[in-house]
């Protein structure tokens, strides 16, 4: 799964990064995000949803802005936790099949 020039220039004007020196770090991130969510019961949508950006883009810079954090966990951003609930109750939850 690699992630878009599109969508890495969307991710990087929401984590206001300038320049392509850390697209391979923010790439790797934003897929962590993306399976994150996978693993949380919501698959990514076909069409593209607003929600689901922000949290890919949210998780993203909340992994990128604590990459160096080593033997201190990070509080996960609150602000995510409703648009999680939110994904998972419009139904981009995965069926059980899957």
């Amino acid at each position: 799964m690699a992630i878009s020039e599109e969508k890495l220039a969307a991710v990087k004007r929401y984590m206001r990064v300038d320049g392509d020196g850390d697209d391979v770090v923010i790439s790797a991130l934003y897929e962590a995000a993306v399976l994150y969510l996978r693993d949380a019961g919501i698959e990514e949508p076909a069409e593209g949803s607003a929600l689901y950006d922000l949290a890919t883009w949210g998780l993203t810079l909340h992994y990128y802005d604590h990459r160096d954090a080593v033997g201190t966990e990070a509080s996960f951003p609150t602000g995510l936790r409703p648009i999680i609930t939110q994904l998972k109750l419009t139904g981009t939850i995965q069926s059980a099949s899957q």
